[in-house]
C-alpha cells in the first residue's frame, strides 16, 4: 500500500494537477493576448511626460514675455530721449522705462554720455568749436524672472538660491 508509488505520484488532494495546468495556461495565454486597457496603461506612463513638458513650455513662454516687456521698455525710453533731445531729465526716462516694463526704478539704469572728439566728457559740458559732437543715451534694465511651475527647482539647483532667473536689457541711441 505505501510503496515507492507514493513517492512517484502525488496524493490524491495534491493530484489533479492536470485540471489546473491547462486552465492556467489558457488564463496565460488570455491575458497575454488582451489588448483591453493597454491605452491606459501607456498613458499612464506618458502623462506626467507630457505634464512637465507643457509646463515647462509655459515658463518659456513667459520668460521671453517678460524679456520681451524689458525691451519694449528700453525701446520706450529711447524714444522718449529720441523725441526730447538733450533736454529730458534721466528721471523721467526712468520712470516712463519702469512703467513700461512694470518693474521698479531701480531696476532702470540711465547713462547720458556725451563723447568731444571721441572723447567720453561731462554730459553738461560742451565741446569746443568744431570738435565732432556725440550724445547718447543707454538704457539699462535688470531684473529677474520667477518661474512658475517647472523652471523654479532648476534655477534654483543651478541659477540663483531664490530660484529667480535674470533678465537683463539695454539700448543705446545718439541724439545728437
Amino acid at each position: 500500500m505505501f510503496g515507492l508509488d507514493v513517492l512517484r505520484r502525488p496524493p490524491a488532494c495534491v493530484g489533479g494537477t492536470d485540471r489546473i495546468a491547462p486552465h492556467f495556461s489558457r488564463s496565460l495565454r488570455r491575458l497575454a493576448t488582451d489588448t483591453e486597457g493597454v491605452a491606459l496603461v501607456e498613458m499612464a506612463f506618458v502623462a506626467p511626460i507630457l505634464a512637465v513638458l507643457f509646463l515647462g513650455l509655459v515658463d518659456v513662454a513667459l520668460y521671453a514675455a517678460h524679456k520681451i516687456q524689458a525691451q519694449q521698455a528700453i525701446n520706450r525710453g529711447l524714444e522718449m530721449a529720441m523725441m526730447a533731445g538733450a533736454s529730458v531729465s534721466v528721471s523721467d526716462i526712468r520712470e516712463q522705462s519702469a512703467l513700461q516694463a512694470g518693474v521698479s526704478v531701480d531696476e532702470i539704469t540711465v547713462s547720458p554720455t556725451l563723447e568731444c572728439a571721441g572723447v567720453v566728457t561731462d554730459w553738461d559740458a560742451t565741446c569746443a568749436s568744431g570738435e565732432e559732437t556725440a550724445r547718447y543715451f543707454q538704457i539699462d534694465i535688470s531684473t529677474a524672472f520667477a518661474p512658475t511651475f517647472i523652471f523654479g527647482t532648476v534655477a534654483k539647483a543651478l541659477m540663483s538660491t531664490d530660484g529667480t532667473i535674470p533678465v537683463e536689457a539695454s539700448g543705446v541711441i545718439r541724439i545728437q
